[in-house]
C-alpha cells in the first residue's frame, strides 16, 4: 500500500470518527448532585393527530428491502460495530442509571419492584372481564385477521372484541393471548385488557343491522336465528360452554399503529427516534421469550387520550394470540427461527444440497396437548431468534439493551410463571406444567446469554458506611459453582467523570463496598465513584461504575 493510499485511508477514518452520526459513543452528560429522572414529560397536551395506518404491502417492502439495505450500507453502524461490538447508538430513553424511564411508552413494573400475585393476575385491570349485569349485545362482527369474532357491549356500556380461535386450533390462541398479555403488562408495556371468558348462548343478544363480511366481499346479516350456527362453527366449546378472548376497546381516539423507526411528526412529544428507544429494542428479547414472532407495526396502536386539544398520545402493544407457539390455522415451524423472507438461510439450504437440515425442522408440538402449539426450549437460542418481519428497533439492539431486558425476564420466578399461565384457563393441567417449564427454560437461556455479555452487577444501594450491590447472576441462579469473587476501587471524580486518584483495587467475596478508607472529596472533584468487577470463568469482567453525590450520598449515575 502506497503512502498516499495510507494517508487517504487515515483521513477517511478521521472523518468517520468526527462525523456526528458515526461517533463511537457520545460523551456522557455531566454529573449533577440531584435526583435521577424517572419520568419523561411526554404527556404535554397537543392537538389531535390524524389517523394513519400504512398498508401491509408497503410496510412489508420497507421491512424486508429498503430499511435493511439502509442499515447495511450505513457506515456509522459498521464503525460502531468495529469499535464497540454494537451497531446501534446508545439508547435515548434511559436515565442516568441506565434504566428506561416511565413514559407514554413504558412503565417500570416487575423489573424494578416485584409485583404481588394479585398485581400480576390483575394486569391492566378488570380481571373479571366484561360486565355481566346484562346480556352482552353483539354490535358488530370482526372482519380482519384469521380468527372470527364479534364486537360486544357489556352491561356497563364498555365495548369489547370477542375473539375465537380458528376451528382447527380451538383453545390455543385465546389462551396464549391472555397469558402473554399479562406477561407484557408485568414487563412494563401498555396493553389492553385481554381476558378469557366463559359464557352460554343465552348470554348474547344481537343488535339490529349487524353484518358479517364473507368471501368475495359479500356480507351476511347476523341474527338471533343464525347466531347458533356461527358460534358452533368456532368449535370453541369446553366443558359444555363457549370460551373466547375478550379484549376491551382502549379509551381514547385511535390514531393507527406506531412505526418502529423515526418519530411521529404530528406528535410534538415524540422526540426520540423509535429505533433508539430501549423499550422497543428490548422487545426483541421479550418477544423471543414467548416467541411473539408477529411484531409488525400493525400489532401496535397509538391512542389519543383526553379531550381534544387537551390530550396526548399513548402507545400500546396489542394482539398476543400468536405467541407461545400458537399461530392461526396451523403453527409454523420456522416462526422464531427465520424471517418470512430470509435470503441467507435459503441460500445455505441450496448450497447444502439437502445434506444439512435446520434444527427447527425437527420441532414438534408436545403430544397429547392440543391447546399448546410449537413452543419449545430446544433448539431455542436467544441471540438467533427472529420475528416474521424484520423490525428496525430490534435491529438496533445493543448488549446493554439486551441486558436490561434480560434483567426483567429473569425477575419472573417459576411460581409466578405458573400463576400467569394458569390465567389462560387451560383444560389440562399438563399444558400448564409444560408451558411453565418451557417459559422457565427459555428465561434461563436469555438470562445466561445476556449476563455473559454484560456483568449483572446492579441495584446499588448506598448507606452511610458504604454501598451494597446485587449480583443478579448469583442471586437468580445463573452463576457457576465457584465462590463469589469481586473487586472494587473508589475514587473522587469531577462532573465529567475524570478521576483525580483511584484507590487500589480491593478484592472481596461479598457485595458490600465499605467507605472505611476513601479519597477525600473536593470542590473540583465533588463526586465519589465506585468501580466494581466480578471474577467469572477465569477473568475479571468489564466494570460497572456508580457515582454518588456529596450532599445526599445518593447514586446519581451508573456507567457500564
Amino acid at each position: 500500500m502506497s503512502r498516499s493510499q495510507i494517508f487517504l485511508m487515515m483521513q477517511s477514518l478521521l472523518v468517520l470518527a468526527l462525523w456526528p452520526g458515526f461517533a463511537l459513543a457520545a460523551s456522557p452528560p455531566l454529573l449533577q448532585d440531584g435526583p435521577v429522572a424517572w419520568y419523561a414529560a411526554d404527556d404535554t397536551p397537543i392537538p389531535l393527530p390524524a389517523f394513519e395506518e400504512p398498508g401491509l404491502v408497503p410496510y412489508a417492502y420497507q421491512s424486508f428491502v429498503s430499511r435493511p439495505f439502509s442499515r447495511f450500507f450505513h457506515p456509522g453502524r459498521f464503525v460502531r460495530w468495529v469499535g464497540q461490538g454494537d451497531r446501534g447508538r446508545p439508547a435515548g430513553s434511559v436515565n442516568a442509571l441506565d434504566e428506561v424511564v416511565n413514559s407514554t411508552w413504558f412503565t417500570n413494573r416487575h423489573g424494578l419492584r416485584p409485583m404481588t400475585d394479585e398485581e400480576l393476575v390483575t394486569g391492566p385491570g378488570l380481571p373479571e372481564g366484561p360486565d355481566r349485569s346484562q346480556p352482552w349485545t353483539i354490535i358488530g362482527a370482526k372482519t380482519s385477521g384469521v380468527t372470527p369474532g364479534f364486537r360486544i357491549r357489556d352491561g356497563k356500556g364498555d365495548v369489547w372484541l370477542l375473539k375465537f380461535d380458528p376451528a382447527e386450533q380451538p383453545g390455543m390462541g385465546i389462551r396464549s393471548g391472555v397469558v402473554t398479555n399479562l406477561i407484557f403488562h408485568a414487563i412494563g408495556y401498555h396493553v389492553p385488557v385481554d381476558r378469557l371468558v366463559t359464557f352460554d348462548r343465552r348470554d348474547l343478544v344481537v343488535a339490529e343491522g349487524v353484518t358479517m363480511k364473507l368471501q368475495r366481499n359479500l356480507r351476511a346479516t347476523v341474527t338471533e336465528a343464525n347466531l347458533d350456527s356461527l358460534l358452533q362453527a368456532t368449535h370453541s366449546v369446553f366443558n359444555g360452554r363457549y370460551q373466547a378472548l375478550a379484549s376491551r376497546y382502549l379509551d381514547g381516539t385511535p390514531l393507527g399503529p406506531f412505526d418502529v423507526q423515526d418519530t411521529r411528526l404530528d406528535d410534538p412529544n415524540d422526540l426520540i427516534p423509535h429505533q433508539d428507544r430501549r423499550e422497543l429494542r428490548g422487545l426483541r428479547v421479550f418477544a423471543a421469550w414467548v416467541n411473539h414472532f408477529d411484531t409488525k407495526m400493525h400489532n401496535s396502536l397509538d391512542m389519543y387520550v383526553g379531550p381534544e386539544g387537551q390530550g396526548h398520545v399513548k402507545h400500546y402493544l396489542i394482539d398476543f394470540a400468536s405467541t407461545l407457539g400458537a399461530c392461526g390455522d396451523e403453527p409454523v415451524k420456522r416462526f422464531g427461527y427465520e424471517f418470512g423472507v430470509d435470503v441467507f438461510p435459503f441460500l445455505g439450504r441450496m448450497l447444502a444440497l439437502g445434506l444439512h437440515e435446520d434444527a427447527w425442522v425437527s420441532v414438534n408440538r408436545p403430544p397429547g396437548l392440543p391447546e399448546v402449539g410449537l413452543f419449545v426450549a430446544e433448539p431455542f437460542a436467544p441471540e438467533k431468534w427472529k420475528p416474521d418481519m424484520p423490525h428496525t428497533a430490534m435491529a438496533h439492539l445493543t448488549r446493554y439493551d439486551g441486558y436490561w431486558a434480560a434483567k426483567i425476564v429473569s425477575a419472573f420466578t417459576d411460581d409466578q410463571l405458573r400463576l400467569l399461565v394458569e390465567q389462560g384457563g387451560y383444560t389440562d393441567s399438563r399444558s400448564v406444567d409444560y408451558l411453565t417449564a418451557t417459559l422457565a427454560a427459555r428465561r434461563d437461556k436469555i438470562a445466561r446469554h445476556w449476563f455473559d455479555l454484560v456483568p449483572p452487577l446492579d441495584f446499588f444501594l448506598p448507606g452511610e458506611r458504604g454501598v451494597r450491590f446485587t449480583d443478579l447472576a448469583r442471586e437468580r441462579g445463573y452463576a457457576g459453582p465457584e465462590p463469589a469473587r469481586y473487586r472494587y476501587r473508589i475514587g473522587a471524580v469531577d462532573a465529567e467523570r475524570h478521576c483525580r486518584e483511584w484507590f487500589p483495587w480491593t478484592e472481596t467475596d461479598t457485595t458490600w463496598v465499605p467507605f472505611s478508607d476513601v479519597p477525600a472529596l473536593s470542590e473540583s472533584h465533588p463526586f465519589r465513584a465506585v468501580e466494581c468487577q466480578v471474577f467469572r470463568e477465569g477473568q475479571w469482567s468489564s466494570s460497572t461504575t456508580v457515582y454518588l453525590g456529596s450532599r445526599a450520598g445518593r447514586v446519581i449515575a451508573l456507567d457500564r
